[in-house]
């Protein structure tokens, strides 16, 4: 079975590329397939918690993780998959492109933006709409945005498209911020941003691109005059390819071997997991990268004992 991998790696966020560096230093073979590097890793203007890098825009933080993996000549297959499934004691993983086999697996597919599902949406979807503003913000030079949503995720938006943009609006259904105190402190602190709570996106608005939106507040119907809208409101997980447990929230429920000890565990044996995709309280880019080693750990402990 010459075609047949070690272990293969769906997702290269800081989890999957974490496993995947575990992956070539044990001289494996392996195969790490991805859509997006780096994964909402990202998505943060700034990562000021992440052990010996204090202060560190996100994206820069993605070019690290990635330099490292060029240092071992590990290459992400930019493919969508579409089915894993387990076949007698194969690994089989479908993409757009062609079919993989493996002994083992770990999915670290991280999760995906949760739209607005309003009228206009998916109209200007790549003309005004946005879900990631590490990506976009440089666009925005001298423009008015609105940021939906005031979670940490949209704090975090708000902050970084202040540094290109010309005014925020920051509209939320909840009356309040409800963000982190030291993000929200600093949204409050910012000229150039400003609250609207207790408000309902309606429609976005636009000719070819986007140039407004319609919102309710206080049983109103509101127009803001916007350049761009960029939805911040949550995230899905991205594992909707494989029929392994999960939690009523969609994550890949995750258990201890009996055997080993070892976590990261699947109730599929083979099918370990990692990071933002399973039900790990901490959605943070330091667990995740050490979920992605734990993983890898344990999935090259199942590896040696495969026959």
């Amino acid at each position: 079975m010459t075609n047949l991998y070690d272990l293969i790696i769906i997702g290269a966020g800081p989890a999957g590329m974490t496993a995947a560096i575990y992956a070539a230093r044990r001289k494996i073979k392996f195969l790490i397939i991805s859509m997006d590097l780096g994964g909402q890793m990202g998505w943060s203007s700034d990562v000021e918690n992440y052990p010996g890098i204090p202060d560190l825009a996100g994206i820069e933080l993605v070019k690290k993780f990635d330099e490292h993996m060029k240092e071992y000549k590990i290459e992400v297959k930019s493919e969508e998959v579409l089915k894993l499934e387990k076949k007698a004691r194969i690994c089989v993983v479908k993409t757009r492109k062609k079919v993989y086999e493996s002994k083992a697996i770990i999915i670290a597919s991280g999760k995906s933006p949760r739209k607005l599902n309003v009228l206009g949406e998916e109209k200007y979807l790549g003309k005004g709409i946005n879900y990631c503003a590490t990506c976009d913000a440089p666009l925005q030079k001298g423009k008015t945005v609105v940021v939906v949503g005031s979670a940490n995720s949209g704090l975090d938006a708000c902050l970084f498209l202040s540094n290109y943009v010309k005014k925020i609006y920051l509209l939320d259904i909840a009356p309040k911020i409800v963000g982190e105190p030291y993000l929200r402190d600093k949204i409050l602190k910012n000229k150039k941003i400003s609250f609207i709570g207790s408000s309902k996106i309606k429609e976005v608005l636009g000719n070819k691109f986007v140039n407004g939106l319609k919102y309710e507040k206080d049983n109103k119907i509101n127009t803001l005059k916007v350049d761009s809208v960029f939805v911040e409101i949550g995230l899905m997980n991205k594992s909707d390819f494989t029929n392994v447990r999960k939690n009523r929230w969609g994550e890949i429920m995750i258990f201890r071997s009996t055997i080993t000890n070892e976590e990261n565990y699947t109730n599929i044996p083979g099918i370990f997991a990692a990071g933002d995709c399973t039900d790990i309280p901490a959605k943070q880019i330091i667990a995740a990268a050490g979920e992605g080693c734990k993983a890898a750990l344990a999935s090259f402990d199942y590896i040696n004992k495969w026959k």
